[in-house]
């Protein structure tokens, strides 16, 4: 009699915590009207995506490959090497929307990258990002593009935010006196949420 109390208690407590982990996976946000700027290089709309691993977090795409009408190379790169771009900018958008019940809290925009110069050679960019309606310097940087910023909006019950991001690379070399390049490898919002208040 008391092992049967026992293992109904244990499967009770079991399926209590399946439907807790099916709750929180339930409480995702959605991440919708993504475009770019410039649809064919730089950031790619078409292929920014939820991670898999955590569809709270937008995976930014990248265009890759070389455009052949002007041998160009179509990634987040800036370069004084052929078939780059001297500069490269655009601005990807998108509007995050809470799921029934929970507001957004906080947006993070992480991005990393890598840039080298030799002799002369210059190389640099900035970003920033207007998150609903409110326009935020993510900051300025040499050859290392990587950085993070946050938006904090606990408290303000904000169940839907547009997001707006733009990102400039500049390469610089006087002719036969050094070389630049600096690139951009991979970017991504992860956003927190919070319950909204009863």
């Amino acid at each position: 009699m008391m092992l049967s109390r026992s293992v109904v208690w244990i499967a009770g407590i079991t399926l209590l915590a399946l439907s807790t982990i099916s709750t929180a996976q339930a409480q995702t946000v959605t991440f919708s009207d993504i475009n770019d700027a410039v649809p064919s290089r730089f950031f790619d709309a078409a292929t920014s995506a939820p991670d898999p691993a955590n569809p709270n977090r937008l995976i930014i795409g990248f265009n890759t490959g070389i455009d052949l009408k002007l041998w160009k190379v179509n990634g987040f790169a800036a370069s004084t090497a052929a078939f780059y771009y001297p500069t490269a900018m655009d601005t990807i958008s998108f509007r995050v929307e809470a799921p029934a019940g929970y507001y957004i809290a906080k947006l993070t925009y992480s991005q990393r990258g890598n840039g080298s110069v030799a002799r002369s050679g210059k190389a640099g960019g900035g970003a920033h990002w207007v998150v609903d309606d409110n326009a935020v310097d993510l900051g300025l940087f040499g050859t290392s593009p990587t950085l993070s910023g946050t938006v904090d909006f606990t408290g303000q019950n904000r169940t839907s935010v547009s997001v707006s991001i733009t990102n400039s690379l500049y390469a610089f070399a006087p002719p036969s006196l050094g070389t630049a390049t600096i690139t951009l490898t991979s970017a991504d919002v992860l956003v927190e949420l919070l319950p909204l208040a009863p």
